[in-house]
């Protein structure tokens, strides 16, 4: 089966796809994840928050009788999430499989329903040891179903966040280059911005509002923002929101009322330039940070601990792809993330993705932090991948 076809499973597919979904869900089961079922509708305004502007662009949204805001899930880690939530008690490993749902342009060969199976280790006491299990687990999944070539992709927000909090950086930079990493195109912009060191060329009135938002954090600064805008009756320019204005004046009142070390963006550029196997990026890392006098020795010995526990798990990550670059398009993940692709797929080569999401329990309701990490299978990416490494 090609990667083309799947958006037209026969009856044979069909039984294929099921027989597989069953089959990663019980290996799942067999490592001790209790199995679970999660519904398909779920409250918009969560995913809208919460997800890649990828799966956000390509949700299907309506509003019930009552005006509520509702979705297909377009993935299955906050439905998931959201049950356990629910639940009182009871297991912290968990499975599932089932349909989710994403709209595709007419004439696209991807699905707009397709099957994931997924599991999701929370409240774990040793987080790389959690890591390991999960990705290992994945791996076994991926080899259960008979496909022995992939690349595995990696990265570790983590390592990002600390080199961030070890340097000179005012405070609303650090979180805005936190909170925006997973945007690669955006993020590019605020470091060319960061890397400038000025607001740029404003007069009149922008100056000044510019200049009243310096004093304020970020939270009110924003309503404030938003409240001008909306007052005065001006409309979006250029496709952007009045979200992602208000956010730029942000940057631009940061700007204006701190100086931010040239040599520190430079560094940022620098690090995130690195890619390679995990052993060269972390040397490549070691010489950086200490050339720069600033120390993520922390968080660099978590990501040597989980390449050690990984391996012992039976997965050797030491010829994987890793950039410190990479964070996957989804907004929730805060450590290590990794992806399983097989290029003979073309645009469905990420048959596997996962990674670490400690803060989305708490977005969601938690009364207290609970560390997640987490992976999903797409059964009909994997279906392809082993029918096109049969020959098939």
């Amino acid at each position: 089966m090609s990667s083309t076809s799947m958006a037209a499973l026969d009856g044979e597919g069909l039984r294929a796809r099921e027989a597989l979904a069953v089959a990663v869900r019980a290996g799942f089961e067999a490592a001790g994840y209790a199995p679970v079922s999660a519904p398909v509708m779920q409250p918009a305004d969560i995913f809208l928050d919460m997800s890649g502007e990828d799966i956000r662009r390509r949700m299907y949204v309506f509003a019930d009788p009552a005006g509520e805001e509702l979705c297909l899930r377009p993935e299955l880690t906050i439905p998931v999430c959201r049950l356990y939530l629910e639940g009182e008690g009871g297991p912290k490993k968990l499975c599932s499989v089932g349909a989710v749902y994403r709209y595709q342009q007419k004439g696209s060969a991807k699905l707009r329903e397709f099957t994931q199976a997924g599991l999701e280790c929370l409240d774990a006491a040793d987080a790389e040891a959690a890591d390991a299990e999960v990705i290992s687990l994945a791996a076994r999944a991926l080899a259960d179903a008979g496909l022995k070539n992939y690349e595995i992709e990696t990265g570790d927000l983590a390592l990002f966040d600390a080199l961030v909090d070890a340097l000179d950086l005012p405070p609303g930079w650090r979180s805005r280059l936190k909170r925006h990493f997973w945007r690669p195109d955006y993020f590019r912009e605020l470091l060319a911005r960061l890397a400038a060191g000025n607001a740029g060329d404003e007069t009149g009135d922008r100056q000044a509002l510019i200049s009243a938002l310096a004093g304020l954090d970020e939270e009110r600064a924003k309503d404030v923002i938003e409240d001008v805008l909306k007052l005065a009756g001006i409309a979006p320019v250029g496709g952007r929101t009045v979200e992602e204005v208000a956010e730029r004046l942000l940057e631009q009142a940061e700007l204006a009322s701190s100086s931010v070390p040239r040599a520190a963006a430079e560094l940022i550029s620098d690090f995130l330039a690195v890619s390679g196997t995990p052993k060269e990026c972390i040397a490549r890392i070691r010489a950086l940070t200490g050339g720069a006098g600033v120390s993520i020795d922390a968080a660099i010995a978590r990501f040597e601990r989980r390449m050690e526990l990984t391996a012992k798990a039976g997965l050797d990550l030491s010829h994987a792809h890793f950039a410190t670059g990479f964070g996957r398009n989804m907004a929730y993940y805060t450590g290590f993330v990794f992806e399983f692709r097989v290029a003979a797929l073309g645009v469905d080569a990420m048959i596997c993705g996962g990674g670490r999401y400690d803060d989305l329990l708490s977005a969601l309701g938690a009364a207290s932090p609970v560390p997640a990490v987490g992976c999903a299978v797409g059964i009909e990416r994997l279906l392809a991948a082993v029918a096109k490494e049969a020959g098939k």
